[in-house]
């Protein structure tokens, strides 16, 4: 018998991939900003306060495809309302966005831009904002989430940083180095993918090995039953 080390994990609710199709079909009939908002949650790990600091200047389109920046976060602190400030590891990261999330970000953009001409204000610098052009308090991302998973039958369980957590771990199923995505996630080293995301994974494989190793079993028996 082996003995396999110790470790400490956080689990966590990881939405199944008919989940998060489901989720994202969803996503499809709500309004702006906050269909954009989850769906580049879901398709970029971001946090949701690098995702509220986003500015358009950090979004650069090239055809169909673009390239993410992201260098700050904005949050809620006790005692001071929303700061702005640096990431949470202190590292800008770029992020490769894909023909489909650019497509969403492009036609996002140019509704911003008609709403900024057709009620007489200057459109703003940063991504994400309501329809007077203003910043939006972080919570009411979550708080509009929580509404909609409790709508649509979700788990409980389920807040914005799930759809962190399914990319992560959809990276990691589909044999993405960790390296790659500690650093598409914004982690300093590999070594939180390890507690939280690689423990699970090895007890999925502890589970295969002990079916495979119990259709052997039942193979060989009924070779010997048939001798």
């Amino acid at each position: 018998m082996i003995d396999l080390p110790e470790t400490t994990s956080r689990t966590q609710l990881i939405p199944t991939d008919e989940e998060a199709h489901r989720f994202l079909d969803i996503l499809a009939n709500e309004d702006d900003p906050y269909k954009t908002f989850y769906a580049l949650a879901i398709y970029t790990g971001c946090r949701r306060g690098e995702l509220c600091a986003l500015k358009w200047e950090d979004i650069i389109m090239n055809g169909d495809e673009s390239i993410l920046t992201v260098s700050r976060s904005r949050s809620s602190v006790l005692g001071r309302g929303v700061v702005e400030g640096i990431t949470k590891n202190g590292q800008a990261r770029t992020i490769y966005l894909s023909e489909d999330m650019t497509n969403i970000l492009r036609s996002y953009c140019y509704m911003k831009m008609c709403e900024a001409r057709e009620n007489g204000f200057e459109m703003s610098d940063y991504v994400f904002t309501n329809e007077r052009g203003e910043l939006m308090h972080p919570d009411s991302f979550s708080r509009h989430l929580r509404r909609l998973y409790d709508e649509n039958g979700f788990p409980r369980e389920f807040h914005l940083h799930t759809l962190r957590h399914y990319f992560v771990s959809t990276m990691l199923h589909n044999g993405v180095d960790k390296q790659t995505v500690a650093e598409l996630a914004g982690h300093g080293d590999t070594g939180f993918l390890e507690r939280t995301y690689c423990h699970p994974q090895l007890q999925l494989k502890r589970q295969a090995a002990e079916r495979y190793t119990q259709t052997m079993f039942d193979f060989s028996g009924r070779d010997s039953e048939s001798a």
